[in-house]
């Protein structure tokens, strides 16, 4: 087999192996996200908030939703940019790290709304709950 033909099956063995890594990946951050949204419905149970508190915490709800939506939609527009341009660019190149960039701001974004989402529904928590909250989010930081 001559140098032309394994650079080819070469190349073509890679971007079959980016194509599959970026599809597990896919796979992994969509079960990740499944098991985060029935995390956070198990963390309002067990905070047994009063009716009070819950009529308190539907704007909080909805206004982090409403951002979460948002935030979400920027980081899959975005990665879909940066799979245009690793497909054009085929380096690592300025093009392909501003896109990085474009990914990791909205993930920022995101994680600055839900970190403000949990300090807003703290303030309406009692001593008790607002621990349990605590070691909620440090445990999730922790990536327990």
């Amino acid at each position: 087999m001559n140098i032309n033909m394994r650079i080819i099956f070469f190349l073509l063995f890679l971007s079959l192996f980016i194509i599959c890594g970026f599809f597990i990946g896919e796979y992994f951050s969509n079960k990740n996200i499944k098991m985060v949204e029935n995390s956070h419905q198990h963390l309002h149970e067990t905070l047994n908030l009063t009716p009070d508190q819950l009529n308190k915490l539907i704007p909080i709800e909805e206004k982090f939703s409403e951002q979460k939506a948002l935030y979400e939609g920027q980081i899959h527009h975005a990665n879909i940019a940066l799979g245009d341009i690793m497909k054009r660019e085929k380096a690592y190149t300025p093009a392909v790290k501003e896109a990085v960039e474009k990914v990791h701001v909205a993930m920022g974004l995101l994680q600055e709304a839900t970190l403000i989402h949990f300090f807003d529904m703290r303030e309406l928590l009692d001593e008790n709950q607002a621990r349990i909250l605590d070691n909620y989010v440090a445990e999730a930081m922790h990536g327990l």
